[in-house]
């Protein structure tokens, strides 16, 4: 899709970090974002935003907030990416209260790789359509959702994606989701 279709200019859009994240689902989504020109803010999950998070390959991204500060009325869509920080935002509430604050507004929540899970950790697997890393197929059909082996799918407000080569194509279904619609004449 052409960049310049999907023009994101006053939109707000979350990426939550924990320590392990995956490097270059960050990186890619945000930057592709801001060529958007989105507003993008990293929320980290330490108590202070002076806390640096360091990622599963060794980068280290300052948080622009933190989640005590975070609220779903501040932002247009939210984005987990994969990582080793998975096993911890899935169990975290205050990740947990954003994501079900996001979804019962309806506002988009993209998650790469196996951060689908937090999804289940936050219940909101049952009868949905999902995907992520492969390995992670068993865990969400437990949580009741229906897993498929395509890149981005996407079932109401939920856009998960396996990550790595189908990242642009999940940026540009946020942004789709995230574009006003046009009225027909």
């Amino acid at each position: 899709m052409d960049v310049n279709v999907m023009n994101l200019r006053d939109r707000t859009l979350g990426i939550v970090v924990g320590p392990g994240f995956d490097d270059s689902q960050v990186v890619k989504v945000a930057q592709e974002l801001r060529l958007r020109g989105a507003r993008v803010l990293i929320i980290g999950i330490a108590e202070t935003e002076a806390v640096a998070v360091a990622g599963l390959n060794g980068s280290l991204l300052k948080p622009d907030l933190v989640m005590s500060k975070t609220n779903a009325s501040g932002l247009d869509a939210l984005i987990i990416p994969g990582g080793d920080s998975t096993k911890r935002l899935k169990s975290d509430d205050r990740v947990l209260t954003l994501v079900l604050e996001m979804n019962s507004t309806g506002k988009p929540i993209g998650t790469t790789g196996n951060s689908t899970l937090v999804l289940g950790g936050a219940g909101l697997l049952r009868n949905k359509r999902v995907t992520g890393d492969p390995g992670i197929k068993e865990d969400v059909e437990k949580s009741g959702a229906l897993y498929l082996s395509q890149g981005v799918v996407v079932d109401h407000n939920l856009v998960t994606s396996r990550a790595g080569t189908d990242l642009p194509h999940f940026v540009d279904t946020i942004s789709f989701l995230l574009e006003p619609a046009t009225a027909m004449s």
